[in-house]
């Protein structure tokens, strides 16, 4: 993907988080039809076995969980390479939604939905947000740098399935509303894309010194 994609993709991406952002706000962020008609979606799909996988896989997005991955990144003599670029990502992450969510102050769904404790406001999904920068970028450094055929395969595996569906997971768990997850992951997505953008610029410019 060359470097005029990756920016069209990011403009892309932060214009659709902000087309959303502002429909949810004007709607004084009251749930949509489709928030309704997703919620009940997953709903209807709830059973035993799911009910013990999903909430389990939405724990690999909680903030206490993103902390330890990134202080065991940066901790690792990989640090350069991994552990510095996910944990600024995910800092970035952090800046925006976190002061989103108390300018938008969106209830979550009824609590009588929820299959895990969570509190705070719903509007965007931090764990949206901070899953696809995380695993999103783990799995771009992962192809990147990662030497070992077949671990890079099994880890950048790994890292694309939390990317992709720790998002998904929080309606599942009844904790947000579609538009939360939504607009979440695109946030999410286009810090993803500005970070590569700067990497491969870094990592153009050290094999030029070379």
């Amino acid at each position: 993907m060359n470097k005029n994609i990756k920016i069209i993709l990011a403009v892309c991406t932060a214009l659709g988080a902000c087309l959303i952002s502002f429909a949810v706000y004007a709607n004084g962020c009251e749930p949509f039809a489709v928030d309704i008609a997703v919620r009940d979606f997953f709903f209807s799909i709830r059973n035993d076995v799911l009910n013990v996988l999903i909430p389990a896989l939405t724990h690999c997005g909680d903030t206490v969980t993103i902390v330890a991955l990134c202080a065991i990144l940066v901790i690792l003599p990989t640090r350069k390479h991994y552990g510095f670029p996910v944990t600024l990502a995910a800092l970035t992450g952090l800046a925006i939604y976190k002061p989103m969510k108390h300018v938008f102050l969106r209830a979550r769904p009824d609590v009588m939905y929820h299959l895990v404790e969570q509190g705070g406001y719903s509007f965007p999904s931090g764990h949206s947000t901070s899953s696809v920068i995380v695993y999103g970028l783990l799995f771009y450094l992962i192809r990147k740098h990662c030497k070992n055929e077949k671990l890079k395969n099994v880890l950048s595996a790994i890292c694309l399935v939390f990317a992709l569906l720790i998002g998904p997971s929080r309606l599942y768990v009844g904790v947000h509303w579609f538009t939360d997850v939504a607009a979440g992951m695109l946030f999410g997505l286009t810090v993803v894309v500005i970070y590569i953008c700067i990497l491969e610029r870094i990592y153009n410019r050290n094999e030029r010194l070379r």
